[in-house]
């Protein structure tokens, strides 16, 4: 039995010696290689979640298979030369570099809308007033708390600018609890 399994990681050492082949790349530069497919590979497995979360099968589709081609390459010259520990580091390195490297690419473009959604104890009128010579559209609610009237505002905004809007309402109302939840979909609306 162990000599079958034998037979069988070496057959398949040898198909991953003839994958490799078509990349000719010196020892010296293989860890390199490797650290930039893997980086490349997490990277845009991370945005390929995002696209999932969004329901964009288009874009999750050719995401899912480059990561996969990069992938395979990266593990592929990996397993041809597992006593090279800088191959190994390298590959290790390369996932921990793409995890960072993929949230910032994806915070930078940024896509899609977020909700605000803004608890005001006593300044929604405000805080309305401020979004909507921002440009955005702004619902005010009253509500009641535990020590009394409240003002709730709910606030799409493209999630590029969440940060900013969040920075100048709590200057207005330093008080107010703000929520923030990506949005899926978005339909309709004051622009509509």
């Amino acid at each position: 039995m162990s000599s079958a399994w034998i037979s069988l990681g070496n057959a398949i050492m040898e198909q991953l010696r003839q994958f490799q082949s078509w990349l000719p790349i010196p020892a010296a530069y293989l860890p390199i290689a490797i650290f930039l497919l893997r980086t490349t590979d997490i990277s845009i497995s991370t945005l390929r979640t995002f696209a999932v979360a969004r329901g964009n099968r288009l874009s999750t589709w050719l995401l899912g298979f480059t990561q996969a081609l990069l992938f395979v390459t990266a593990v592929s010259a990996v397993l041809t030369q597992l006593q090279n520990v800088l191959n190994l580091l390298a590959f290790a390195a390369g996932m921990a570099t793409g995890n960072v490297l993929g949230i910032t690419i994806e915070s930078m473009l940024a896509p899609g809308h977020s909700l605000l959604r803004i608890h005001s104890p006593g300044r929604g009128e405000a805080l309305a007033k401020e979004l909507r010579g921002l440009g955005q559209g702004a619902t005010l609610v009253s509500g009641k708390g535990l020590d009394g009237m409240v003002s709730l505002i709910y606030c799409y905004v493209p999630r590029r600018k969440v940060r900013r809007i969040k920075d100048q309402l709590i200057i207005i109302d330093p008080e107010a609890y703000i929520s923030v939840e990506n949005v899926r979909q978005l339909r309709g609306g004051w622009r509509a």
